[in-house]
């Protein structure tokens, strides 16, 4: 009687393990881009897309939260760059040069520091006219 109980008991506990892990299957596999659109790469793209239909406000936002979910991602340089152009094109230069000023500091080995600069000095001199 005992042993009939335990195995029920570990018959049911499999029987239920197995069904988590299929329902979790299932989930994922529901909705497989719904994980790209909130890895770096896909907030990215999504900031992109936004940038060239002029959504600066969406694409900062976009760029921020990739920034704060993947703080070590290799988009991150990049993302600096585009919140840089996003106020840059809105007029924002304070804002943009302290962007352009963060991608200097931080990423100093980086390709992006060279338009970086190139940003802070065309400021730079829109300021002195």
């Amino acid at each position: 009687m005992m042993r009939r109980t335990i195995t029920s008991a570990v018959m049911a506990y499999v029987l239920f393990c197995m069904s988590l892990g299929s329902a979790h299957a299932q989930v994922r596999s529901r909705n497989p881009r719904a994980d790209v659109k909130h890895s770096d790469k896909g907030l990215f793209a999504q900031a992109q897309k936004a940038m060239t239909k002029s959504n600066y406000a969406e694409a900062r936002t976009l760029l921020k939260t990739l920034i704060n979910s993947y703080p070590n991602s290799d988009y991150v340089p990049r993302a600096k760059l585009c919140l840089g152009d996003a106020w840059y094109a809105e007029g924002a230069f304070k804002q943009a040069e302290m962007e352009y000023r963060d991608i200097v500091a931080f990423f100093p080995n980086r390709p992006e520091v060279a338009k970086a600069q190139m940003k802070i000095e065309s400021i730079q001199k829109m300021a002195k006219i």
